[in-house]
Order: C-alpha cells, then structure tokens, then sequence
C-alpha cells in the first residue's frame, strides 16, 4: 500500500489517496464506512482530480491539515483537507488554476446502500434509504473551476436536523480557522530535521486516535488493511484495546500531554469490573461499551481482493493476561510524572482489586500479546506484565501507606525463571524454544536489567532469528502460519534496548528504517512489505507511533534510561 494521508478530528478519520477520501466512517471511528473505496471499488469515494497525467505531492501543513498538490502542464492545483473539531464533517479548500473533476459516491454501511439523492440550491444530500442518517455537500460541483472552491461535507444521524435548515447556518470558514488555530496550538509542525517530523506526526496520530467524547484511544483507523495483499489476515483495529491504550497514554505523558493521558486512564479505570477479569475484555468500543462480535462482509471485495473484510474482533472473548500489566505501568508512571497521590487513593480499590485478582491467577494461561487464536499457552510475556501489574500496585501502595502481599510477585518471578528460561536465553512460552520480540520488553519494563546475562543472551537469539537488513519479526510463526513480514513495532522495541545499551546509531537506524514506505508524510503501517517497501496491515499503527516517541525520548536523553 502506497502512503496515504490520514486526518482525523477525534470523532472519526479520514484516509486520503492522491485527492480521493477512499475511506471515512461517521459518526465515530468504529462507525461503517460511507466512503470505502479503500476494501472495495464500488465502496464509496469522495475524489477531486485534474483530467490530464500530473505530478502529485502530499504533506502536512500542519496537524491534521493535508494538502495535495497537483502539478501538470497547464497548471497546478492545491487540496487542503481538514475536519473541523466538535463536527462530523470534512472541508476540502481547494485552490487551482486549471479545471478539476469532482465525484462524490457515498455509499452506506460498508458499500451496502446508494444513497437516495436530493438536490437543493445549497448543495445536494445523500440520505441512507435504511435510516435516517444523511450526507451533504455544499455547494454541489461536478466541476472545479479557477480560482477554486470550499466544499464542505456534513453528516447527520437524523436528516430532519441536517444541512439545509434554515434555522441552523453553518460557515465552513468558520470552522476551518477555529480547527486549524486548535491544532497549531496543540501539536505545532516546526521540526527542521527527520526526528523532529516523526516526533510530530507520531504525536499528532496519538492525539487525533483519542475519542474525544469518552477519552477512548483507538488501535488504527482501519479494517482488513491485510498482512499479506490477497491473504486472510484482516482485522478491524477500530477499537480501544486495553494494552495499546496504556501505551498511548504512557507516551503521551513522557511529551508532557497530562491532560490527555489521564483522560485515557480514566477511560480505562471506568472499563473495569470487580466480578471477574478487572479487564474482561481485551477490547472495548469508543464509548466503553462491550465489543461487537466479529463478522464478515461478504460484499465487499477487500484491499486488493484480499477477503474476508472483517467488523468487529474475536479477540474481544480471548483470555489475555498481560493487559493489567500495561495499565498499571501508565498508573504509576502518571503518578511519578505526577506525584498525584490523591488520585492514586480515589482508585485504590480498583488497583487493589487488580493485584488481588493477578495475585490468585498468573497460573492461567492465555492467548498472549499477539492474540493467537490456536491453543492457550504460558507465554512469557503476558507472566513479565502480571509481574509488572503486581509489583508497580505494591510500590504506588507504599506511597499512600497502603500494602499489598509481596508472596505472589516473588512466587511468580521464580516461576518465570524456572519455566521461561531454556539454555540460558528467556523463551516465548514454557516449553518453547523459540524467541518473540515481545521478550524485548523484559528490560523496558524493569523486569531484567538491560545487561543482564540471560537477556543478553536473549537479545542476541533475537537478533540471529528475528532481525533482517534492518527489520524485526514479532516471531518466526503462530496458528496461521510462517509470519511473513517484519513488525513495526518490534523495531521500536529493539530500538529502545539498543538506546539503553548505549548503541544510538543503530537505534536512530532502526527508527527510520520504518519511514522507508513513508514518503515524507512519516505514517508508519503495522507490517512492512521489505521487498516492495510497503506497509502492510492496518494503518496508520498507533501503537508504533506510541513507542516511537518513548524511543526518541529515550535516545534523546530526556527519559531515565
């Protein structure tokens, strides 16, 4: 897959391919597309383009402002697309000096519905024939004429409090200066080099993921973007996973963003239960709710004919222990970020609840970082981040004179060392023989120190089976199969030990081997396709860009190391 551009406002994103909104979803992230031309032709799509061969060119002007230009013989052209804050909407502003085509194709739920197609003198509206929800534009071209245009695309769940009432105006440029003020403010592009540019975008990805209704920090934008072009590993990634918030939200405190992290947790903590698993799903919808059963869509033909395009994820029944872990390790670096120990006591409970819990059940086993739908094991890292879990809650204890049993955190460390360890080198599971990237973590964590002799020697395992002209595999193969490319964010991970190792060259090295694909937007993918030099897999992976900025800190000297 070729870079696209992604921008997003917090209620939902956009992906854009040279001029063409290929894939938009209202009301919400995890919403069905009304443009998705992204997993199918007929899927939808929203494209302004010139009728003759031109040269095109994609940046950001700022956060989530994205501008495509179009050069050709006769003239040039310039899109800049934005969504504007608190609305379910899109504003192209489009500046030319030659004519450009416009086609605008909504299609409901997944490519399933045409829409029934009014016209006004304001614009032209697009109202699902299954609901009442609706889509305008305004004004209403098939033809950009010099010197250009603002369209201005809106969506209402209710067509009778849509576009066009009277009662209700709306400005576009409005809208447009308010958005672009918020973003410059919040995340500023003025980078002079590479790392600063990856910084940025890493952060603006991070930032625009979070629902901003709820605080829920989603996955990636995408669905069913594949591993391998035309094979069945397609997932839907449009949901707040436990683990990839906790490291958004870890992220966002080591660049100074508080305030955001602490909404994420406060998610999270609003997610628990106290009758079973704290967290009984791995997964949950942007508004907290229990996450919808996977299911396929059979009608849509997939990215490239790679089938079946999935909604919803099965992992949300899975049994994954490690989770705890990564939420409990953003509590208490917000508390030493912090020092918030008032908000340490008012959620005391719950973190007592969650050692108690892991104190009683390391035993089990699980489905493990990478969800694998074969048969459970005793994977090292998910035992690692219960660890974590109870070690963290006993030390944030100590800081509001609360205690905790220290037995089972000692039982289950000597457990790890007995079973997890096979000649001298930390394993993926008990009995296993093979290493996983995840086991990199092990230092990152606190677990082992970074020198130690059986990570070292795990290190070097890691680097002879997993490592590749620059790229790291999560692992060599799991319940579909040989793993056929390098992970993004088993990069990061080696990254950050070789940083800790005093080896920044390579680690800098690694980090921008996976903005190879990216053009210079600095989107990064999950998987990269090292032949073609392409990104696989969802897109863009927020958290590859949470570890990136953890990475660069680290490597810069601002974090402990």
């Amino acid at each position: 897959m070729r870079p696209l551009g992604f921008i997003s406002n917090g209620l939902t994103s956009a992906l854009i391919d040279n001029g063409s909104v290929v894939w938009l979803v209202f009301p919400r992230f995890d919403s069905p597309s009304i443009f998705g031309k992204l997993l199918d032709d007929e899927g939808g799509e929203f494209s302004i383009f010139p009728e003759d061969e031109c040269d095109v060119s994609v940046s950001y002007v700022n956060a989530n402002v994205l501008s495509t230009k179009f050069r050709c013989g006769q003239g040039e052209a310039e899109i800049m697309d934005v969504m504007p804050i608190g609305e379910r909407s899109l504003v192209r502003v489009v500046r030319t000096t030659i004519p450009l085509k416009v086609k605008v194709k909504p299609m409901f739920h997944y490519g399933l519905y045409k829409p029934i197609v009014e016209e006004h003198e304001e614009g032209v509206r697009f109202m699902n024939p299954k609901s009442r929800e609706c889509l305008a534009l305004t004004p209403n071209l098939h033809v950009i004429s010099p010197p250009g245009a603002t369209l201005y695309l809106i969506y209402s769940t209710a067509r009778d409090y849509g576009p066009f009432k009277k009662r209700i105006e709306r400005k576009a440029e409005k809208s447009l200066r308010a958005t672009l003020n918020y973003w410059e403010r919040k995340v500023p592009f003025k980078g002079t080099d590479e790392t600063d540019r990856i910084r940025e975008v890493s952060l603006m990805v991070l930032l625009s993921s979070i629902y901003s209704p709820t605080g829920a920090s989603i996955a990636a934008p995408t669905t069913s973007l594949p591993e391998i072009e035309g094979g069945g590993r397609n997932w839907d990634y449009r949901y707040t996973w436990v683990r990839d918030s906790s490291m958004v939200s870890e992220a966002l405190l080591s660049t100074g963003y508080i305030v955001e992290s602490r909404r994420i947790i406060n998610f999270l903590l609003g997610s628990m239960t106290f009758s079973s698993k704290p967290f009984l799903h791995p997964l949950y919808t942007v508004d907290g709710g229990d996450p919808p059963p996977e299911r396929e869509i059979k009608w849509l033909s997939g990215f490239k004919g790679s089938k079946p395009v999935r909604v919803g994820n099965g992992a949300a029944s899975q049994v994954q222990l490690d989770i705890e872990g990564f939420f409990v390790e953003a509590v208490y670096q917000y508390y030493l970020k912090t020092g918030d120990a008032e908000f340490l006591r008012e959620n005391w409970v719950k973190l007592e609840y969650i050692h108690e819990w892991v104190s009683k059940n390391w035993k089990l086993k699980d489905a493990g970082i990478w969800e694998d739908r074969g048969r459970p094991q005793h994977y090292t890292h998910s035992k690692v981040m219960m660890w974590i879990a109870l070690d963290r809650i006993e030390k944030m204890g100590k800081e509001i004179g609360k205690k905790v049993s220290t037995s089972s955190k000692e039982k289950l460390r000597q457990w790890i060392i007995e079973n997890c360890v096979k000649d001298s080198y930390f394993v993926r599971y008990a009995g296993s023989e093979e290493v996983d990237a995840n086991l990199l973590t092990l230092p990152i964590y606190g677990f082992v120190d970074v020198r130690d002799p059986v990570f070292m020697n795990t290190l070097r395992k890691v680097e002879t089976d997993l490592l590749k002209n620059g790229f790291v595999k999560r692992y060599r193969k799991d319940f579909m199969g040989e793993a056929a490319h390098p992970f993004t964010l088993a990069n990061v991970w080696l990254a950050r030990i070789y940083a800790r190792l005093g080896r920044e060259e390579e680690a800098i090295k690694l980090i921008k081997n996976l903005t190879r694909p990216s053009s210079n937007l600095y989107l990064i993918g999950e998987h990269i396709d090292v032949d073609k030099m392409e990104y696989t897999g969802n897109y863009p992976q927020v958290f590859t860009h949470a570890q990136i900025l953890l990475a660069i800190e680290e490597i810069n000297g601002k974090s402990k190391i």
